[in-house]
């Protein structure tokens, strides 16, 4: 019981002291998503939706059974199905070996992507494309892309723990997450069920924030 209350003392502390970095984060992200919505919308509408029609339409062009079935598991790597589980693990054995702060903020990094991308999609409402009938178009709004930021965050914070406390190369580690962040924005675009607008706005604002996390779990970790 002891052993779990310090623990739990320390993840607290460890929260208070990422507090800054979190919300310094989270409003980045918002303000290049804002910044991205106001561009396209109101100074480059006109242009960039024959555009991306004609991208999406090039990409269904490609469309075979086999690369279906691919593009369904890959973009399934960026689902809750996937990425909670791999939370649950991972952040368990980084608990166990001590690694507090690291756990925290993954689980931090996961569910901070989430938030601001419910948060945006409510607020911006825009529409999905709808160029073809495809079973794999969700229901809400699109933009921007919660996969592809889910994948650049949180792949990109497994890299960093995989080679920070379990000695992988940051070689491997870096690719590895690098491939699975470009595959599961590809795959959105494949399957029709976002613009490649939303995909890229979501990989910068992940980007942004997975900055945020990384920077400060070396600032209260001091690694």
């Amino acid at each position: 019981m002891t052993e779990v209350s310090t623990r739990l003392y320390w993840l607290f502390q460890s929260l208070i002291a990422f507090m800054p970095y979190l919300l310094a984060g989270l409003f980045a992200g918002a303000l290049v998503l804002s910044a991205g919505v106001f561009l396209a919308r109101f100074l480059l509408w006109k242009w960039l939706l024959p555009l991306e029609e004609s991208c999406l339409l090039t990409f269904k062009s490609w469309a075979n059974p086999t690369l279906d079935r691919y593009m369904s598991l890959v973009t399934y790597l960026a689902q809750g199905e996937v990425t909670v589980p791999l939370l649950i693990v991972v952040g368990g054995v980084l608990l166990y070996y001590n690694q507090n702060s690291a756990a925290l903020v993954l689980a931090i990094g996961l569910s901070g992507s989430w938030l601001l991308n419910g948060i945006f999609k409510s607020f911006f409402r825009r529409e999905r494309p709808d160029l073809w009938a495809s079973p794999d178009r969700p229901m809400d709004y699109s933009y921007p892309s919660g996969h592809s930021m889910s994948a650049i965050s949180f792949y990109g914070l497994l890299a960093a723990d995989f080679t920070q406390y379990l000695d992988i190369p940051l070689a491997i580690t870096a690719t590895l997450a690098f491939a699975i962040t470009l595959g599961v924005g590809f795959s959105r675009l494949y399957l029709g069920v976002h613009w490649p607008t939303d995909v890229l706005s979501g990989w910068i604002a992940g980007g942004i924030w997975l900055g945020a996390c990384l920077y400060g779990l070396a600032q209260i970790t001091g690694v």
